[in-house]
């Protein structure tokens, strides 16, 4: 788990469903994690919606809001837009009971480990 699963109260992760490294997050779990994540500067880069089913996961839809909003140098401002785009897009998606979803997330110093294409 990365500094943003760190981050989390034990409450939301005992709600959550694991998914390998990853937490599936319920509705409001989603946002009150983004609102932490925010306060200890970390960035939500995107966001995976997920049905839990019998059969395990299913992904059902996809933002990737790194795509378009470029980091220019300012984390504290980069954070701000992220996760407030990551904000919009859950609210804008919200799904049955039986689904979730997944905060790709980094912190100012796991970005700056991660490699570019």
């Amino acid at each position: 788990m990365g500094d943003f699963e760190d981050v989390l109260p034990g409450h939301l992760k005992v709600n959550a469903v694991p998914c390998g490294r990853e937490l599936v997050l319920p509705y409001t779990s989603a946002l009150e994690a983004i609102r932490i994540a925010t306060e200890r500067t970390i960035a939500v880069l995107g966001v995976e919606a997920l049905e839990v089913n019998d059969e395990g996961l299913v992904t059902v839809d996809m933002a990737d809001a790194s795509r378009y909003i470029p980091y220019t140098g300012n984390w504290g401002k980069y954070v701000s837009k992220m996760n407030a785009e990551a904000e919009r897009w859950i609210r804008g998606h919200r799904l049955d009971e039986n689904h979730g979803y997944i905060l790709a997330s980094a912190s100012q110093r796991e970005f700056g480990s991660l490699k570019s294409p």
